[in-house]
């Protein structure tokens, strides 16, 4: 993992931090597979190795002014270190930028992106939106919620003529005062979110990608644990003004932080602009043939599938049923309901190619 500080060569030749002060901070997990995997981590090293090669000759653009690699121990870990760096970014200078670059699995940089999002959006420190930027390498197994699924495209953000934009989340919050919970890939209800808590449930003991077993096995036995019942989903947009009413026995509602993505290691459940998707029950032969166009984004085409556009929705529902934000998944009991998931302003600053 010592290879990793090499990229304080590429970060120093990024013209995306030109004329900065940047403190950068690396949260990494060592049990991510892109470090654990032979294969993963001899990729990874080379495609550091590369990105170094390709900024060689270019002028010094940026300060480090700093710079710490932090291996995470223990779920949790990755949010009381990113705590750490937020604290001293609030005393920052209009000029310095600390940068958090996650090395690990979709579930540290959910740690970490939530403990931006709640310092901004819920303590009131908004000029952390300009002091603070996050890059997501990946090192885990499904990457959907990093920077580009490989991390020679990742790096690309670093060499390539790139800028600084900020993003929306997915805040969802209950009844049960439980406080908020946030994505910044997808959030949902149903049975994507019961594969992703057996997948979790093996990763424990069998390191590994398992959502596309379970997505076979959760389709016949998902309604033996959770039976579908009538769900009532309300959309709104920005204005509150109610876009879109329905009711049906869905089997998954999905809200995107925007459309255009995936979850479950590349599935294309979010393949347009639009950002919601409900999928109504279907019989079990219909439902393993529209699981399988979900890969290429073609489940679009059935008529069980509804996808529109929402700045915030409204879900009720009377039986106990899982919710899953980028990978990590909850229980809802009927209390929590009517349960609310909308999009945040743009708050989490992150590097985007200028083309994209």
């Amino acid at each position: 993992m010592d290879y990793l500080e090499s990229i304080a060569r590429v970060i120093e030749r990024s013209r995306v931090f030109s004329g900065r002060r940047v403190f950068v901070t690396i949260i990494a997990n060592p049990a991510a597979g892109g470090f654990t995997r032979k294969k993963n981590a001899a990729y990874n090293k080379a495609a550091l190795a590369q990105a170094v090669r390709d900024v060689e000759g270019r002028a010094v653009a940026c300060t480090i002014a700093s710079f710490a690699i932090e291996y995470t121990k223990a779920s949790g870990h990755a949010r009381e270190i990113a705590d750490k760096v937020l604290v001293a970014a609030l005393r920052a200078d209009v000029n310095d930028l600390y940068l958090i670059i996650t090395a690990g699995g979709d579930g540290t940089s959910l740690e970490v992106q939530t403990s931006v999002a709640r310092a901004i959006l819920e303590a009131g420190h908004s000029s952390l939106s300009d002091r603070v930027c996050v890059l997501r390498l990946p090192f885990g197994t499904g990457n959907d919620g990093s920077d580009g699924r490989l991390l020679d495209q990742t790096l690309l953000l670093l060499t390539g003529d790139s800028t600084l934009v900020k993003q929306s989340a997915v805040r969802a919050w209950g009844q049960g005062g439980e406080g908020f919970h946030y994505a910044f890939n997808i959030a949902s209800v149903g049975l994507d979110a019961f594969v992703t808590h057996m997948t979790n449930r093996l990763k424990r003991l069998f390191p590994g990608n398992f959502y596309k077993i379970w997505l076979d096995i959760a389709c016949l036995f998902y309604g033996k644990f959770f039976p579908v019942e009538t769900m009532f989903v309300s959309a709104y947009d920005k204005s509150m003004s109610v876009v879109r009413e329905e009711k049906e026995q869905f089997l998954i509602c999905v809200m995107g932080a925007s459309g255009r993505r995936t979850y479950g290691s590349n599935q294309k459940i979010l393949p347009d602009d639009r950002n919601v998707c409900a999928v109504r029950d279907l019989p079990l032969l219909k439902k393993l043939a529209l699981k399988s166009r979900v890969k290429t984004g073609e489940h679009i085409s059935f008529s069980e599938a509804s996808l529109f556009e929402a700045h915030r929705i409204v879900i009720d529902y009377a039986s106990p049923i899982l919710v899953q934000f980028d990978g990590e998944a909850h229980l809802l009991t009927e209390t929590a309901f009517p349960y609310v998931m909308e999009l945040t302003d743009p708050c989490i600053t992150v590097i985007r190619a200028r083309h994209s």
